[in-house]
């Protein structure tokens, strides 16, 4: 994208690299600040007017260069397909998946599941800033995560509002997001999003945005935008997903959108179906956009979901419920007693450690065992995410076969 102005004509620079790019086939996108006339040789280039431009509103001549540079890029799309890692993911490759942490309904306080996390060296964590809020976070929790983001673990900071809608506190507010954002350490954070959006496309798209900027200024780190779509009669509308989703990718790129799972719709071969459709509508795009499913930690829901075009989840169920490693379905932690013999095969040397030392207690025992069946499994379901066929198999080991019809019907041309 050179731009034509009074040096222009005079940059030798400018015109070895405008050689270059001819020589090369590269799609050239000039932008004229003075009322000069192209260089030399390039006369015939059609060039944005941006003369007296103070780069401030996006006037139409700017709106139309920057669509023009966006077609150019989709014509010449073709990283499209799901990358081997995230960038801040590369330790785990993707679906990469974050061991959520939150104070709210789970069988550990998020000082001790932090510590069972550190101990069992999980490598991407979420955690919450309603509980690092420093009216309410425990003695120890950030030298904690300074720990872990020193050995390379990567901390996802949520906004909070999971716990400030399920225990409807009125005090958790955006003031005090800002200031624990400050205070925690973390990689990148969610945005402080609006649970209750407005109720068409544009209004809805104008609000994220205008949150996640807002958010940007008050942060060092990347700040990750969170889509919520509106409700009708209890329904949430998940017809403007796709397009909402796209537009908020193409708005910022960001390392990950965002989206909860039970806003994909009432069952999970709806959500997968929705899923489905934002991935289609994302492939539209010059880049590929890896999509994050906020609040699915079961194994069945982030396969199907996972093959459907997700990349990335979050959940608490690795400390709410006991998970049995041959079904891989989830069963109440009292369970525990009836899947505990997995642990002599388990993986990871903390796991079996765990059932042989007698200070270890219940719930201690019970997490570890949860921690590696999901680590062995997200490293299988990744490898499977490779190759059609192993998916396929994967799935059909998971689903019973009228449940592997119904998948198959929702993700036409994929399995």
């Amino acid at each position: 994208m050179p731009i034509w102005s009074v040096a222009a004509e005079d940059s030798a620079v400018l015109h070895d690299e405008l050689q270059i790019a001819t020589q090369h086939n590269v799609p050239i996108i000039p932008i004229r600040i003075h009322e000069v006339p192209a260089p030399l040789g390039h006369g015939s280039l059609q060039a944005t007017d941006a003369i007296g431009w103070n780069g401030d509103d996006l006037t139409p001549e700017v709106r139309e260069h920057l669509d023009r540079i966006d077609r150019t890029l989709q014509a010449r799309r073709g990283a499209t397909e799901r990358p081997a890692g995230l960038g801040f993911a590369n330790a785990t490759g993707l679906p990469a998946f974050f061991f959520s942490v939150s104070s709210h309904e789970t069988r550990l306080l998020p000082g001790a599941a932090l510590d069972a996390l550190n101990l069992f060296g999980a490598r991407s964590i979420l955690v919450s800033a309603y509980d690092m809020d420093k009216t309410r976070r425990t003695r120890g929790l950030l030298p904690v995560l300074r720990e872990l983001r020193r050995k390379g673990v990567k901390i996802l900071l949520d906004s909070g509002n999971y716990e400030m809608a399920r225990r409807s506190d009125k005090e958790w507010t955006l003031s005090k997001y800002h200031r624990t954002l400050s205070e925690t350490p973390h990689d990148m954070a969610f945005c402080y999003d609006n649970l209750d959006p407005p109720k068409r496309l544009m209004p809805a798209l104008k609000d994220i945005i205008q949150t996640v900027e807002r958010d940007m200024r008050r942060s060092h780190s990347t700040i990750l935008p969170i889509v919520h779509l509106p409700q009708s009669g209890g329904e949430y509308d998940v017809a403007i997903a796709p397009e909402l989703v796209k537009r908020v990718a193409k708005e910022f790129r960001p390392p990950l959108v965002a989206i909860p799972e039970r806003e994909l719709g009432p069952g999970i071969i709806e959500r997968v179906k929705t899923m489905r459709s934002i991935r289609n509508a994302l492939r539209e795009l010059y880049f590929y956009q890896p999509i994050h499913i906020l609040g699915t930690g079961n194994p069945v829901s982030i396969a199907l979901l996972c093959a459907a075009g997700a990349d990335s989840f979050d959940g608490l169920e690795w400390c709410r419920y006991v998970l049995d490693g041959k079904t891989h379905t989830l069963h109440h932690f009292q369970h525990y007693d009836l899947y505990k013999w997995q642990d002599q095969y388990a993986v990871s040397p903390v796991t079996r450690a765990a059932i042989l030392d007698d200070n270890v207690r219940y719930s201690g025992r019970a997490v570890f065992h949860n921690l590696d069946i999901y680590a062995s499994w997200l490293n299988k379901l990744r490898a499977a995410m490779l190759d059609d066929k192993r998916l396929v198999e994967m799935l059909t080991k998971l689903l019973s076969e009228e449940a592997m019809e119904l998948t198959r019907e929702a993700l036409p041309g994929v399995l």
